[in-house]
């Protein structure tokens, strides 16, 4: 987080403290009262220099430390400690293909999202050659030419083959693109380049492995489980920018940056101590289902406000760590600060989170909201 940098004295001085030093040192006997030459031409100068003082010279200040550096000038601090800010990463997935047996899938083909009168279609090419099988179907891996998360597309969304390939009838996409995230937001990178001096490098222990997954572009967060399958055994979890399940592109790219696998005999390389067995995975999702009898404000839509409900929820579930607890009390103050905000709920009652009253701890897991239901009787 930027913070507020004190100023010294010697910065902070005002065009009047700048000009009354200024008409101190005026010769004998030359006036120095307002209107006379030597006030109206010192004047000027000393409003000069408070702007200077005050402006250039507190914000070049600012600029020499990570705390209150921004833009290029805080990615110049970053990269004197080796910390170097993430670029946008593109979103990838796969795209059903049917047609023509025999039909030939060029890498480099475009398929894109329907376009129309407010929004242009986003654009993906195949990034494999493959050829449709005597079933009719194939199936070709695509990214999406432009980097971030405008990227992660709904599934069934990509359904124009923009560059034609005869033999080709339709193109879609099962399940949704991931992996896009936009580039490192400066509060993020700040922390970062803030950690490297502040976290002691000692090759191994659990901050070195946070520290160089977060070096990879894509990574959000990160948690490192240790021993977790014997002597020299690494776990580490990773979630995307986005707090999303990490696809098996980021898995991958993790894995070779920190510890890659190799055959027998050859050197691994990679960031991680020579000897340690490293995993890089990814969380699986818990959905949290939540059921109560629900009495609804007769001016409200009962499905609008259980999604607003689910919605809070959701941001509630965001913010809790791989490995933590979702509160059961959490879930109930949620639906009482709706109730008490009169935002369509009257009264609750049989509330139950996954079909249980008590709290629900994590294992290797991320929360998101799933099933909330209205339920008449219990």
């Amino acid at each position: 987080m930027e913070r507020d940098l004190p100023i010294p004295d010697f910065l902070n001085e005002t065009a009047d403290d700048i000009h009354e030093r200024m008409l101190r040192k005026a010769p004998p006997n030359v006036s120095t009262i307002p209107g006379d030459f030597f006030w109206d031409n010192t004047r000027p100068t000393a409003e000069e220099k408070a702007e200077l003082v005050q402006l250039k010279l507190q914000n070049i200040l600012k600029l020499a430390f990570p705390q209150t550096s921004y833009g290029v000038w805080l990615e110049y601090l970053g990269e004197c400690k080796g910390v170097f800010k993430n670029p946008a990463t593109y979103a990838t997935g796969i795209i059903k293909v049917k047609g023509k047996s025999g039909t030939v899938i060029e890498k480099g083909k475009v398929v894109g999202t329907t376009a129309n009168d407010k929004k242009e279609s986003i654009e993906f090419e195949f990034i494999e050659t493959k050829i449709i099988k005597e079933s009719g179907i194939t199936t070709v891996k695509a990214k999406c030419l432009v980097p971030g998360t405008i990227g992660n597309v709904l599934h069934n969304t990509l359904t124009v083959l923009i560059t034609p390939i005869n033999g080709v009838e339709s193109v879609t996409n099962e399940n949704n693109f991931t992996g896009g995230t936009d580039i490192e937001d400066e509060e993020h990178f700040r922390e970062r380049v803030m950690k490297a001096d502040l976290e002691e490098q000692l090759s191994g222990a659990d901050t070195d492995y946070i520290r160089w997954a977060k070096e990879v572009p894509g990574v959000g967060y990160v948690y490192v489980i240790s021993e977790w399958n014997g002597a020299g055994t690494v776990k580490v979890l990773i979630l995307d920018k986005n707090g999303q399940p990490a696809n098996k592109e980021l898995i991958d790219t993790v894995q070779k940056y920190i510890a890659p696998i190799v055959p027998k005999g050859q050197n691994r390389g990679g960031k991680a101590p020579t000897g340690s067995i490293v995993t890089i995975a990814t969380p699986s999702i818990l959905n949290i289902n939540v059921k109560a009898k629900f009495e609804f404000m007769k001016e409200y839509n009962s499905k609008d406000v259980l999604n607003k409900l689910k919605d809070k929820i959701n941001k509630y579930l965001s913010t809790i760590d791989i490995g933590g607890t979702v509160l059961y009390k959490a879930i109930d103050t949620i639906i009482g600060s709706i109730l008490l905000d009169k935002q369509g709920i009257t009264d609750y009652t049989n509330l139950t989170v996954n079909d249980a009253i008590s709290n629900i701890k994590l294992v290797d897991q991320v929360a998101i909201a799933g099933e909330v239901k209205h339920i008449d009787s219990i």
